[in-house]
C-alpha cells in the first residue's frame, strides 16, 4: 500500500511568556482540525517548524529543505500579517502582526512555487499568499465604510455570511449545490491583489473571500474562511479533497 503524501502545515507562534506551562518558552503549534482535514483527504500532515531560525538566508535555506520533503503546503490562520511585510506601517499597534512568521511563510510559499508543490491558504494563509505575490491588505476592515462585521470574539467561527463566487471558477465548482455560506473570523483581508492572482469569491460587502493563482506554476488557492472548522459541510471535504487531487497529480494545473 502506498504511503500517503506528506503535507506541510505552517505553524502558529506564541512568544516566550511567563505562563503556567512552558514558562518563558517560545511555542509553535497547529490546529488539530487542520490536521484531521488533511488526513481525511488522504494526506499525512506534518507541522513545519521554524525552529528558532530568524535570519533571512537561514529562513530560505530551511524553507527549501522543508518543501523538498513534502508534497503540498497548507498556510494556516492565526495572528495578523504585519503591515511591514507589504510596505506599510501599522495604523494601530494592535495590528503589528508577526513579521517573522510572515518571512518564514513567504519563504515556504516561494519554495513551493519553485518546487512545484500545490498550496492551500486558509484565512491568514490567503492574505499571506496575496502579500507574497506583491499585494496589500486592509489592516482593519472596520476602516472600510459600509463594511459588515467579519469577526466576533464571542461568536468566533459561528459568525457566518453569504459568499458570491466567480462564475466558472474552480471554487464555484467546489461549492456545487451546497449553501454558499461560510464562517468569518478575520479583521484583515486582501486589498490590492497581486498580479499573479485573481479574485474568485466575495462577501456581501465585497471583501475578497477567495484568490486563485493564474500564472504558470503549481496550483494555488486561498480562501478567507476556515473550511477545516466547517464540520459536516460539503465544502470542507471538497476543498481539501481538491488540494489533495492536485498533490497527487504532481502540482500542475
Amino acid at each position: 500500500m502506498d504511503a500517503p503524501p506528506l503535507i506541510g502545515i505552517s505553524s502558529n507562534f506564541f512568544p516566550a511568556e511567563d505562563r503556567r506551562f512552558y514558562k518563558h518558552k517560545e511555542l509553535e503549534y497547529a490546529d488539530a482540525n487542520m490536521a484531521s482535514a488533511v488526513e481525511n483527504a488522504g494526506g499525512f500532515p506534518i507541522m513545519l517548524f521554524r525552529a528558532g531560525v530568524t535570519e533571512p538566508d537561514e529562513l530560505r535555506a530551511r524553507a527549501k529543505r522543508a518543501i523538498s520533503r513534502v508534497s503540498g503546503l497548507v498556510l494556516t490562520g492565526g495572528t495578523d500579517v504585519s503591515p511591514t511585510s507589504y510596505g506599510e506601517e501599522p495604523l494601530d499597534p494592535a495590528w503589528s502582526g508577526d513579521a517573522l512568521r510572515d518571512a518564514w511563510e513567504i519563504a515556504l510559499y516561494h519554495e513551493a512555487l519553485d518546487q512545484g508543490r500545490p498550496v492551500l491558504g486558509i484565512c491568514r494563509g490567503c492574505q499571506l499568499i496575496n502579500v507574497a505575490e506583491g499585494g496589500t491588505l486592509w489592516q482593519d476592515l472596520v476602516t472600510i465604510k459600509g463594511s459588515e462585521v467579519h469577526r466576533s470574539q464571542e461568536l468566533y467561527d459561528h459568525l457566518k455570511h453569504g459568499i458570491t463566487l466567480k462564475p466558472g471558477a474552480e471554487l464555484e465548482g467546489l461549492f456545487g449545490d451546497a449553501p454558499r455560506i461560510v464562517n468569518s473570523i478575520h479583521h484583515q483581508a486582501a486589498r490590492r491583489v497581486g498580479e499573479a492572482l485573481e479574485e474568485v469569491a466575495w462577501s456581501p460587502d465585497d471583501v475578497i473571500e477567495g484568490l486563485a493563482r493564474t500564472a504558470d506554476g503549481p496550483w494555488v488557492l486561498g480562501v478567507q474562511f476556515h473550511p477545516e472548522w466547517m464540520l459536516g459541510s460539503h465544502i470542507r471535504g471538497s476543498i481539501f479533497n481538491r488540494f489533495m487531487e492536485r498533490v497527487l497529480e504532481g502540482g500542475d494545473e
